[in-house]
């Protein structure tokens, strides 16, 4: 399977959106997500300025994968993918590359919050990448996890 990876754009919004909404794990709806701030109006000029910067994954010049972070905060804000390209190491290659990004911006650790529940996929894939709970739950109950610059 060619997947290309390439820098995330405003003109990619829409599509990530619509993923986001397909994943199997957290789904949330374009009408969830615009109830959170998360629309085209609140991210296209953070992504247009790269105050948010990110990578999408491309099959047959689709998008199937996507991840953003801040540079501001250093937080990893999403990453996702389609359910059918789950398990081929793209999730994993997105972080990575989008991690990466910040870390040249000048970040010294990211952080990022997900599910607390080992029975959730996220729970191990972020531990296995090196990212360490710092004991600490968000407004969602979600876990702060951080990864520091190797």
């Amino acid at each position: 399977m060619d997947i290309l990876y390439r820098q995330a754009t405003a003109a990619d919004f829409a599509r990530c959106v619509e993923i986001r909404g397909q994943t199997n794990d957290n789904p949330l709806s374009v009408q969830a997500l615009d109830s959170i701030g998360v629309n085209e109006q609140s991210w296209c000029p953070l992504i247009a300025s790269g105050d948010i910067i990110g990578q999408v994954a491309e099959f047959d010049d689709i998008v199937v994968g996507f991840c953003f972070g801040d540079t501001k905060s250093a937080e990893i804000l999403v990453l996702a993918c389609l359910p059918e390209f789950e398990n081929k190491g793209i999730g994993k290659t997105l972080l990575l590359a989008t991690s990466e990004s910040l870390f040249q911006n000048g970040a010294k650790s990211l952080w990022l919050a997900a599910s607390a529940d080992p029975k959730i996929r996220a729970h191990g894939f972020y531990r296995h990448l090196c990212w360490s709970p710092l004991g600490k739950l968000d407004h969602n109950g979600d876990e702060i996890l951080e990864l520091i610059r190797p």
